[in-house]
């Protein structure tokens, strides 16, 4: 029995051990999950909290990206309402100069000039600015010929240095490529601003430019550009924050030099966009030398010396041609500012051109349009009743509806942002003239997109009608067929050619123009085939550049051949 009863006993403990055990491994359960409880309290309000931060950080994303494109598109309104009247003050006092004047009134008209270039100016700096701050700024690279560069900037940039007493010299490192691949706008635009910076604060000294070959490999070159002056200096203490916004140094700042301290600091960003490096080295009293370096990549070809002095042989004889050929040119030109009508008229009468059409909004531009054939269409972007990027629109759709040639559709207008560039390209229309635009430039644009012969046919209709006869074994027509697979395949190609083109791959390019002829001739599609070839010849050339011009031509002629086959498919 005493056994039983110590076995019991011992069961008994361990029972009561295991029941404590349960009892604290429950209390724990319980503990556990009521710290887990809480913890999952904390991370659902946490959810919470994030969620409203998100929401608040999107809406105040959202606030600044709105409030970013309210300043640009506060800018570009701006831009142009400035604009305008400047393109008339501008064109009427270059007209006047044009005409016989005395002494007196030569100078009278040269102050005017002088007072708007530089109102212009300040225009542009704004602008430019905000475009930077925005991140709009974009680079268009093209072909870079430093020699004809400096070239135009000494012509442009003499008679004011000359004017100040400076001598103004040039050296440029001859193993410099003839050309390069780089944004020559903006070079030309950091080089004009050091240099007019350079002879702003010197007086009866020189400005010296260097250009100099820093590196050299089979892909690019390092080109440092010099700005040297010998007048007043900079001390170390304005070199450190002289390419700031709105920095002038403490004689900068004077009204003998004026300005709004935004040069500097738009070269600045110019260059670091470039991917380059710019700075100044100065001693105060002693003159100023800038600098900036950029990498450059080489260009296939090199154009002769002979060659280049009968390009600009050429361009000094462009009045005589444009009055030649000035018969077959008409203008229908559409812009609700009287001035702007009236100055316009008067520069195409210049260039010998009278039979000029003009209209105050979109819809009299469309009724024009209906009425007579136009050589070219000079369209101004903002009007009452209809603007121009609507009445290019409709354009291009009578066209494409009445198998129409394709009229050069020109943009004018005062806002030069890249995004209203490409809203105008979008629209249809085929190159864009900033206001305000001189005799000279509006002359070159004329010359390039003038058509004085009658436009090829949209299609070969006898090919057309060979293909038509052609039945298939189903319902469908050979034809159609046919067009469908051309359909499907071209709009790819034409974007591939425009890649190849815009990038200078002549190789590339010449493949995919001569495939795209090829294909376009085999269905009958005449006009697109002809701007394939003329392209696809100058890829042969190496002279991709030149065959930009024909690219935003593509897309219409194509619309054009497909709904005029399609037409011809269905009967």
């Amino acid at each position: 029995m005493s056994n039983e009863s110590g076995e019991i006993q011992r069961l008994r403990r361990t029972i009561e051990q295991l029941s404590d055990q349960m009892i604290r491994s429950k209390e724990q359960e319980e503990r556990t999950l009521s710290e887990f409880s809480d913890m999952n309290n904390e991370l659902v309000t946490l959810q919470r909290l994030l969620a409203k931060n998100n929401n608040s950080l999107e809406a105040a994303r959202q606030q600044a990206v709105d409030a970013g494109d309210s300043k640009i598109a506060f800018i570009a309104g701006i831009s142009h309402d400035f604009r305008t009247p400047l393109n008339g003050i501008l064109g009427m006092a270059e007209m006047l100069k044009l005409s016989p004047l005395s002494e007196e009134q030569e100078n009278s008209v040269s102050v005017i000039q002088d007072a708007a270039k530089l109102l212009l100016k300040l225009i542009q700096d704004l602008l430019d600015l905000s475009k930077l701050e925005a991140g709009q700024m974009r680079l268009e690279l093209g072909e870079v010929d430093l020699q004809e560069t400096i070239n135009y900037i000494v012509r442009l940039l003499e008679p004011q240095v000359r004017k100040n007493g400076n001598q103004l010299s040039i050296d440029c490192d001859s193993r410099i490529s003839t050309l390069l691949e780089g944004d020559p706008t903006r070079i030309t635009q950091i080089l004009i601003n050091l240099i007019q910076n350079a002879n702003k604060f010197t007086s009866e000294g020189t400005v010296r430019i260097r250009v100099a070959l820093m590196k050299d490999d089979e892909i690019t070159q390092m080109i440092r550009f010099e700005v040297e002056d010998t007048g007043i200096g900079i001390s170390e203490e304005d070199q450190n924050q002289l390419f700031q916004p709105y920095v002038q140094t403490e004689r900068g700042r004077s009204s003998e030099y004026g300005g709004t301290g935004l040069g500097l600091s738009i070269c600045k960003s110019l260059v670091t966009l470039m991917e380059g490096q710019i700075g100044v080295d100065s001693q105060e009293g002693e003159g100023s030398t800038f600098w900036f370096e950029l990498t450059l990549g080489k260009k296939d070809g090199n154009q002769s010396v002979a060659s280049a002095q009968e390009h600009q042989e050429h361009q000094e004889h462009q009045g005589q041609d444009m009055d030649d050929e000035a018969p077959s040119v008409s203008v229908l030109l559409a812009d609700d500012n009287v001035i702007n009508r009236q100055l316009v008229m008067l520069q195409l009468k210049k260039l010998g051109i009278t039979q000029v059409e003009a209209v105050v909004n979109g819809e009299e531009a469309i009724a024009a349009f209906l009425s007579k054939k136009y050589s070219l269409i000079l369209m101004d972007y903002m009007m009452p009743v209809m603007d121009g990027l609507e009445a290019t629109r409709k354009i291009r759709s009578i066209e494409m509806d009445e198998m129409r040639h394709t009229t050069p559709i020109i943009a004018m207008t005062g806002n030069v942002m890249q995004g209203e560039k490409d809203k105008c390209m979008e629209a249809g229309m085929n190159d864009f003239i900033g206001k305000p635009f001189t005799l000279e430039i509006l002359s070159k644009m004329i010359e390039k997109w003038q058509q004085s012969s009658e436009p090829t046919e949209v299609l070969n209709m006898s090919i057309v009608h060979e293909i038509a006869e052609l039945n298939t074994d189903g319902d469908r027509t050979l034809l159609g067929m046919l067009l469908d697979m051309y359909r499907t395949e071209t709009p790819g190609k034409i974007e591939v050619l425009r890649r190849h083109i815009v990038s200078g791959d002549h190789v590339a390019a010449t493949e995919v123009a001569h495939d795209l002829k090829s294909g376009s001739l085999s269905l009958g599609i005449r006009y697109l085939s002809t701007l394939f070839a003329q392209i696809e010849q100058f890829a042969k050339e190496g002279q991709s550049r030149k065959a930009e011009p024909l690219l935003d031509a593509l897309l219409p002629a194509y619309q054009a051949a497909c709904t005029s086959l399609q037409r011809v498919s269905k009967d």
